[in-house]
């Protein structure tokens, strides 16, 4: 799925990574050096995230923390993760096969977003992660370098790109 506007002023494109998951159970505090291993030494701050050599770690919500990596497969990280975690009091979940990942980029991106979502989209900082509705659906939200991953419910990925093809007609 790749959706181009003209003049780079809109671009939808379909994300994938290798693998997504969740740390439950952890707060800020308590997930410190957990990770260290990956090249993150803290938890994001709430409606933050951050990034290592492999993985960006999300938050995403009271002690849930998304966390993708864009080279090492489930099988492989998921056993690592767990060793980690579980040492701090947390579990883990596979969420690898559970969201589509939808990259919105380009000049008219923020104005795009505000079409259908209550967050404050002109105000949203590198590194910040929301969770919110755009249309009708349960969206999590992560702006890297003016360029935002939309993070929806696998069931809904393909109503979700069609609710965004549809609404990006006026930008393309």
């Amino acid at each position: 799925m790749v959706e181009s506007g003209s003049n780079n002023k809109l671009n939808l494109q379909e994300r994938t990574v290798a693998s997504l998951v969740q740390i439950n159970g952890l707060f800020q505090d308590e997930g410190k050096g957990c990770l260290s291993a990956y090249g993150i030494e803290d938890f994001p701050a709430n409606g933050g995230s951050s990034s290592g050599e492999d993985l960006t770690i999300m938050w995403n919500g009271p002690g849930m923390w998304m966390l993708e990596s864009r080279e090492r497969q489930p099988q492989q990280l998921i056993p690592e993760l767990r060793s980690k975690v579980e040492v701090c009091g947390g579990t883990v979940t596979d969420l690898s096969s559970a969201r589509t990942i939808i990259r919105v980029s380009g000049s008219k991106a923020r104005e795009f977003l505000m079409k259908g979502c209550p967050v404050d989209v002109e105000k949203m900082e590198n590194s910040g992660v929301y969770s919110s509705l755009i249309g009708h659906f349960t969206v999590l939200i992560h702006c890297i370098d003016n360029q935002f991953d939309l993070y929806v419910y696998q069931t809904f990925g393909k109503d979700f790109w069609h609710w965004c093809r549809h609404n990006s007609r006026e930008f393309m």
